[in-house]
């Protein structure tokens, strides 16, 4: 035997001898126990966020994160297309619009709105609608919720325009309906949602308690689709949905009496800012708050057909007087907001990249900025409670 043979024969019997002697002194391996962790009681500050990844949109995720705390607490991977969520009113489930194909992007297309509860952040269950519900930039009004949880509606584009009610107690499909020319869902009430129309109005619907439709209603025209357009971002307070147009004209739409009362309007920019380019844009980018009786809105200085750029400031205005009554200039850029619904409430603001700025809706006070997604915060929803 050479030499080298025999060191490496030395090396070898030392090696085993000890492995051998470790592995006596060593306790076997436990088996890794597989378990789910409960989330305790919600607060009003935990905070729906939706990932606008576009890159991946047939795998869409939301998360559910303590704005308080900055701890993200779970997420949801919610499929295909997914649009905003829809609350139940004590916040003990969220109902999601999900696409399905089988072979992800083909094949037979499936519909769902997929039911999660909000202790495990598990789907619980799915209730199949019919495949043509609307669906794009990521964004509310594709569906909504009657107040009392009760009724969800989505609406529908073939391109014929039409409403599916969905009853969410047996969970299954009761009605259809065509609403032609009107898109957008703004619930009204435990029995009734309003629609966004072409020609200037809204459309009305009221339903009986077993969800079908009783009637249908238009307001008379309350703006120029050609001059100045309202568009889909609409923002609500108590019993009153507030609509903004390109040109930054809000207009009131009060539901109290069990019927629509379009309310004057009021400029959140003046004729000399519109002059020097300022406008509202963003993704959804205007909020408001009964308790505080403000409305919120980000603004850009970039001109015409920036509708859709981010902004770094938001305008507040007081519902009453309708004046401005605080201007908050942000660190960067944003394009969404969401504000939460208890009587110490925080305003949330996201964009395009990852931080989320929480924020003093009192006093503009930058509070803290968390880290959201990689491409941007989406959509941002609270508890109605």
């Amino acid at each position: 035997m050479s030499m080298r043979s025999a060191i490496v024969l030395v090396l070898l019997v030392l090696l085993l001898t000890v492995s051998a002697a470790v592995q006596a002194d060593v306790e076997p391996l436990e088996p890794e126990t597989i378990s789910v962790e409960s989330l305790g009681a919600h607060t009003p500050h935990w905070m729906v966020l939706n990932d606008s990844n576009f890159l991946g949109y047939m795998d869409s995720k939301a998360y559910l994160v303590d704005v308080d705390s900055g701890r993200t607490l779970g997420m949801l991977s919610t499929g295909g297309y997914r649009g905003a969520m829809e609350i139940a009113p004590d916040f003990s489930l969220l109902y999601s619009l999900e696409t399905y194909y089988p072979r992800v992007t083909r094949g037979d297309r499936t519909d769902v709105i997929t039911v999660y509860d909000t202790k495990n952040l598990a789907a619980v269950d799915e209730i199949i609608i019919p495949p043509k519900r609307a669906t794009g930039a990521m964004m509310r009004g594709y569906s909504g919720m009657s107040d009392d949880g009760r009724f969800m509606f989505v609406a529908n584009m073939t391109p014929a325009m039409s409403v599916t009610v969905v009853d969410l107690v047996n969970r299954s499909v009761i009605a259809e309906t065509p609403t032609s020319g009107c898109m957008i869902v703004l619930p009204t009430g435990p029995r009734s949602f309003a629609m966004l129309c072409g020609d200037g109005t809204l459309m009305h619907l009221k339903l009986d308690d077993q969800g079908q439709i009783v009637s249908k209603e238009k307001t008379p025209p309350f703006f120029s689709a050609a001059d100045d357009p309202v568009t889909e971002r609409a923002a609500r307070a108590g019993n009153t949905w507030y609509l903004i147009s390109f040109y930054g004209q809000i207009h009131p739409v009060n539901f109290a009496s069990g019927d629509l009362v379009v309310a004057e309007s009021f400029s959140a920019l003046s004729e000399s800012e519109l002059a020097a380019d300022w406008r509202t844009g963003g993704a959804h980018y205007v909020a408001a708050h009964a308790g505080l009786n403000r409305y919120f809105v980000v603004v850009n200085q970039d001109g015409e057909d920036s509708h859709k750029n981010p902004g770094d400031r938001i305008y507040a205005y007081d519902l009453n007087s309708q004046e401005r009554v605080l201007e908050i200039v942000l660190p960067g850029k944003v394009t969404q907001l969401g504000i939460s619904n208890d009587a110490k409430p925080v305003l949330v603001a996201g964009g395009e990249d990852p931080p989320i700025y929480v924020i003093d809706p009192t006093t503009g006070e930058l509070i803290k900025t968390l880290e959201g997604p990689i491409l941007g915060a989406g959509m941002m929803q609270f508890p109605s409670q």
